[in-house]
């Protein structure tokens, strides 16, 4: 269970969160909409130990992980698998090495095993034919499948975090990205997308919150949200034109 409570947040003067407050299952598939600002990214940050709250606490496992040193969060961050929206790859190292970075850093597996454990993962995303590619070669769509297979390679998550995986990819990748998450969340693992698309996240998630002016006004199922009369929310689902 991951949980916010009372949760203050703010970059200098501009404030994110006020008295946010939230909980999640690990076995949850659940989609962060809301417009650009609104903190959405930041929710994953916080949940990952990578900035922290003015004040409240988050709690991972009933273990509360405000205060961890990095040292500490390193068994709380093995839990999750986090893909932010520009992917992160290595520019130096080519598909095969950038997958097989982490099992080197953090396994003691022989080069043999690496070998056999990258070509594995990616084949479950489907790019198993880019090992020798650099990623300056690849496509967008291309892209976010290798940045998942070197999340993939790092740990066993319970839960897949996503920020923003669609955007900038037109509709074909979009959609093939949208079927890939799907397929990472079997066997009992959740997820989390941040998104801006809608009709994005109604393919991935079961439960959609929408954050507005650093406060959840929206917490409910797709149709729940379709049907939403909360001002902001209504906006927003017409804005994208979702059937």
């Amino acid at each position: 269970m991951i949980r916010f409570e009372h949760v203050s947040m703010s970059f200098g003067r501009r404030q994110v969160f006020s008295d946010l407050s939230l909980s999640i299952d690990f076995a949850e598939k659940v989609a962060i909409l809301g417009g650009s600002g609104e903190g959405k990214t930041t929710i994953l940050k916080l949940i990952m130990g990578l900035v922290k709250p003015d004040s409240g606490r988050i709690m991972v496992d009933g273990e509360d992980i405000t205060l961890k040193s990095e040292s500490e969060l390193r068994d709380v961050r093995m839990k999750f698998s986090l893909i932010f929206q520009e992917g992160a790859l290595f520019d130096s190292l080519n598909v095969k090495e950038n997958v097989a970075f982490c099992l080197r850093e953090y396994t003691g597996m022989s080069e043999e095993e690496i070998d056999q454990r990258v070509k594995e993962i990616l084949r479950t995303v489907g790019v198993e034919h880019a090992l020798e590619l650099m990623p300056e070669e690849l496509s967008g769509g291309m892209h976010r499948r290798v940045s998942i297979a070197r999340s993939l390679a790092f740990c066993s998550p319970r839960m897949f975090l996503y920020d923003e995986p669609t955007t900038g990819l037109d509709p074909v990748n979009s959609d093939n990205i949208c079927r890939l998450i799907s397929d990472m969340a079997r066997d009992g693992a959740g997820l989390i997308i941040v998104t801006h698309k809608v009709s994005d996240a109604i393919k991935v998630a079961e439960r959609f919150l929408f954050l507005y002016e650093g406060k959840i006004v929206f917490d409910g199922s797709a149709d729940a949200l379709m049907q939403s009369a909360v001002p902001e929310v209504k906006f927003f689902v017409e804005a994208e034109n979702v059937k």
